[in-house]
């Protein structure tokens, strides 16, 4: 007899010959065993649920390469930096200043629903977020369904692919996505040389936004006055999707020259222009944008599907589905093209 430590109890130790038994019936149990399992994995059918299995996962990721390819990602883009930097705020470097929210006196505030509630009550504000579709003649109307319609069959998935969302300090959990072309407005405003003056327009601008049209923010992404200042605009920072172009919000940067550019009004000043062409290239390198290229794989017009385009900076005639297209930015965009591009392509 053994005692065991563990128990506090007596064992018996079994005989020589029953040691013996136990262990041929254990041999025998596992042989058992491995014949059960040989005779499920060499029978055909077991094959084919292998096969089927593999066949299935093989599928599968084949599906997803080409549901990856038929998005046609645009080469220029980088989607390294786009996962790595979303949501940071641009203010420029120690070549280019950009003048901060906190500098024109962004308030907060406008981002809460409460306080432009409140504010609505002694100021006019549409009754609702406003939605240029509101104003929309019937055959616009028509057109701004297509153009819904070729959205969600050319371009829905690609967004909810790389979409990405980040709550900042106004509570405003802002939308971020790949960039994609730039698009240049005029506000149709002040034309301000002024500092001072350019602060008003800026914060008129943005009370417009965000207070009376419920956007909650300004719609442009950087803003650019008569002295060629520039300045911080939605607080989404670098990727965010703006307020700025009907249905080609998502992947833009929305840049608005402050004044009104059409024939007869406001000129372009060389400062302007000179800020526009120092923007666009600090863009370029904060986006890490491939341009070795002239053309590039956009989104048309109609969102229909895309097309190799040289219009990487587009105006916003160029996208309006109107039947009488907005002036905006008033200076045709083949003129700013031609500004833009021999300083863009020489780096």
């Amino acid at each position: 007899m053994i005692f065991s430590k563990e128990t506090n109890k007596l064992l018996v130790k079994p005989s020589t010959k029953m040691s013996t038994i136990k262990k041929y019936l254990y041999i025998f149990i596992v042989l058992i065993v491995l014949a059960s399992f040989a005779i499920f994995f060499l029978s055909p059918k077991s094959n084919d649920a292998v096969n089927h299995s593999s066949q299935e996962n093989l599928s599968s990721t084949k599906k997803i390469n080409q549901e990856l390819t038929s998005f046609q990602i645009p080469p220029h883009i980088n989607l390294a930096d786009f996962y790595q930097t979303y949501g940071q705020r641009l203010l420029g470097n120690d070549d280019l200043k950009i003048i901060s929210r906190d500098e024109w006196g962004a308030n907060n505030n406008f981002a809460n629903l409460d306080y432009i509630n409140n504010l609505c009550q002694k100021i006019t504000c549409s009754l609702k977020e406003y939605d240029p579709e509101d104003s929309f003649l019937e055959k616009e109307y028509l057109r701004a369904r297509e153009l819904f319609i070729n959205y969600q069959n050319n371009f829905q998935n690609y967004n909810n692919l790389f979409l990405q969302t980040k709550k900042k300090e106004n509570g405003i959990n802002y939308q971020y996505l790949p960039i994609e072309e730039i698009i240049i407005h005029h506000t149709a405003g002040n034309f301000t040389l002024n500092l001072e003056d350019s602060i008003k327009e800026i914060q008129r601008i943005y009370l417009l936004h965000a207070i009376q049209r419920r956007w909650r923010d300004i719609g442009y992404h950087f803003l650019i006055d008569g002295k060629g200042r520039i300045f911080e605009g939605s607080l989404g920072g670098k990727y965010s999707v703006g307020a700025h172009t009907y249905y080609h919000n998502e992947g833009s940067i929305g840049i608005a020259l402050m004044g009104d550019f059409r024939k007869g009004h406001n000129v372009l000043t060389k400062e302007m222009k000179d800020s526009l062409i120092k923007l666009i290239l600090y863009l370029k390198k904060e986006y890490k944008l491939d341009l070795s290229n002239k053309e590039f794989y956009l989104k048309k017009p109609d969102l229909s599907g895309r097309e190799w385009s040289d219009k990487f900076i587009k105006g916003h005639k160029e996208l309006d589905i109107r039947l009488i297209p907005t002036a905006c930015p008033g200076i045709e965009p083949s003129k700013l093209r031609e500004m833009v591009y021999p300083y863009l392509f020489s780096f």
